[in-house]
């Protein structure tokens, strides 16, 4: 028996199955995203101690949020927990008030956030050390002088300790971020008070947020205190725009022309197409007489 034949389709077999693979291993493949990770830490007024991340696509023409990443978080070795980016590349986990943190050799924090990489994005992770600290803000106004004292101390097993030489300041929420007010140096007692200006525009009440804060500080994070206060020039609404012929609204008497005249135009438009199809008609009729 003659096998020849089923030893050449054997052979372009293979090297269609060769030649397939070849092919394919040669294909260009979509390079995966190289995420940037944010990680910052805030305790905020009520002393909750939160974990954040921002997980972005840099590009030519800007940051580009990405959303649907999940996040670990981990104290040293120990995961706290997950949580996924929302539609703006956020994402946050509070820590359990009643969760006993690691500390490192130094008495700081050691916090890592994890992004493990999927199949469209790199993995990234980021790290944070950071000591604790426990700020106080007391809000007085005497003869119309408004001052802000702020207190810092860090915890200790005996007794607290005060935080000197740091910086921290007062701000005010706006649109887009804060607005600093003030800022200074803590005293040798943890102590320091800033004066609070005049002239800040409030909601229509007079009221705004009055915000203690260290400010991404490289050793405690964004720590805050929050209150508000009547202590805003009330925002008055303007007063209507009334028409006139050099404001953004004309006076009726001219809408009223404009809309006739043009009423009038387009009237002599719509007479002259129907009289011209008349015309036509009329022609049409004569040439079958």
């Amino acid at each position: 028996m003659n096998n020849a034949p089923y030893k050449l389709l054997s052979l372009l077999t293979l090297i269609l199955v060769w030649s397939g693979t070849w092919l394919s291993a040669g294909e260009p493949q979509e390079p995966k995203i190289s995420p940037y990770m944010l990680f910052t830490y805030l305790k905020d007024t009520d002393s909750h101690k939160i974990l954040q991340v921002k997980m972005t696509n840099i590009t030519q023409t800007g940051e580009v949020p990405l959303p649907g990443l999940l996040i670990s978080f981990y104290n040293d070795e120990s995961l706290l927990g997950t949580a996924i980016t929302n539609e703006k590349g956020d994402a946050f986990y509070t820590i359990d008030s009643e969760y006993h943190l690691i500390k490192g050799e130094d008495g700081s924090w050691p916090f890592r956030a994890v992004f493990d990489g999927d199949t469209l994005a790199e993995e990234a992770s980021g790290e944070l050390s950071i000591t604790d600290v426990n700020l106080e803000m007391t809000l007085s106004e005497v003869e119309g002088r408004k001052s802000v004292i702020l207190t810092a101390k860090l915890p200790s097993e005996k007794d607290t300790l005060p935080v000197t030489g740091e910086e921290i300041g007062i701000y005010v929420p706006r649109m887009f971020s804060l607005l600093p007010v003030s800022t200074g140096i803590l005293g040798d007692d943890g102590t320091i008070e800033l004066i609070f200006p005049d002239n800040l525009p409030g909601d229509s009440t007079g009221n705004l947020t009055v915000i203690g804060r260290f400010n991404d500080h490289f050793l405690f994070g964004t720590v805050e205190k929050r209150e508000i206060m009547p202590w805003g020039i009330s925002v008055v609404k303007p007063p209507p725009v009334y028409r006139s012929l050099w404001s953004t609204l004309a006076p009726k008497w001219m809408i009223v022309t404009l809309a006739i005249m043009l009423l009038g135009v387009w009237g002599h438009y719509t007479f002259v197409i129907i009289s011209l199809i008349r015309i036509k008609r009329d022609s049409l009729k004569n040439k079958k007489k």
